[in-house]
């Protein structure tokens, strides 16, 4: 079934993709791997119990779009590439930056930086603390901690915590990237040389929407009222297939496009961030993952 309804729904994408008279390039199949799974559940913001106006989580892109006009969608074509060849930077991006923002500073208080923990303490810090801590400055145990650290980090990023969404979707290889762009981040003197890992399209939809679009929309839900959205209500991601094409999709999450605001004759820019550092491939990406991957009201069904 869900390949069905993927297969119907790539048709409407591939028809809605093309514009400025160009052909849509082909999408490819979905591929058969166990990692990219359905988004399920409620957003992270559901499960806090808060709005958006509430919290500076999933704003940390810091732009919004046009209030007074509609966006104009993309000139061209829009498609994805079977393989990706993803950096630590670009796990940042889809998994991070929406939260922590650009240079992983996060939102202080409630949204810590990413980078401070990653910085790790000097070895000669390490044995004044062991000293006036009674422990023997063993040099073992000084070089063992930097490690340690790296698990803890590793852990929090994988289980979330309290304000925190897990980012369990991310696999051992993506972990390992993501912590060497976070010592980049924080100007470690460590820091391994860049490193890539090559992906398929749908575990990019995947990053995108379970690490950025998530944490504000649910997985499943009827679409609000335009009155509603400019009071706050956040559409589900299963209506935002039926109320928008690719391109509507595209461009409503990396340029930004006004709601209608019901009753009255003007627009209004809504709530919503526009995650300008996204491409338009990654973000199609996402709407295709969705269309192939049908949102769930929760795992496993």
């Amino acid at each position: 079934m869900r390949f069905a309804v993927g297969v119907a729904l790539l048709g409407l994408v591939v028809f809605s993709a093309g514009a400025s008279g160009q052909a849509p390039r082909p999408w490819p199949s979905a591929p058969n791997d166990p990692t990219v799974t359905p988004v399920a559940g409620p957003g992270w913001l559901t499960r806090l119990g808060v709005t958006l106006s509430q919290t500076s989580l999933g704003r940390g892109a810091g732009r919004y779009g046009p209030s007074d006009r509609p966006a104009t969608p993309p000139s061209a074509s829009l498609g994805v590439p079977a393989d990706v060849s993803l950096t630590g930077a670009d796990l940042y991006r889809f998994n991070c930056q929406a939260c922590h923002g650009l240079e992983g500073r996060g939102a202080p208080p409630e949204i810590k930086s990413a980078v401070d923990p990653v910085r790790g303490v000097p070895l000669d810090v390490l044995r004044e603390q062991m000293k006036a801590q009674h422990q023997p400055p063993g040099e073992a145990e000084a070089r063992a901690r930097p490690e340690r650290i790296r698990a803890a980090i590793l852990a929090r990023v994988h289980n979330g915590g309290q304000r925190m969404p897990s980012r369990a979707h991310l696999s051992a290889g993506e972990l390992d990237l993501l912590f060497a762009y976070l010592g980049v981040l924080a100007a470690s003197p460590k820091t391994a040389p860049a490193k890539r890992e090559t992906v398929n399209w749908a575990r990019v939809g995947q990053h995108v929407v379970k690490g950025t679009c998530h944490i504000c929309h649910d997985a499943v839900g009827a679409r609000p009222s335009d009155a509603a959205m400019v009071q706050g209500k956040i559409p589900s991601l299963q209506s935002l297939l039926v109320s928008q094409s690719v391109a509507g999709f595209v461009t409503k999450a990396r340029s930004g496009a006004p709601v209608q605001m019901s009753g009255l004759a003007m627009l209004h820019r809504g709530r919503m961030p526009v995650f300008y550092y996204l491409t338009d491939p990654e973000i199609a990406s996402a709407y295709v993952y969705l269309a192939t991957y049908p949102p769930q009201a929760t795992a496993g069904r």
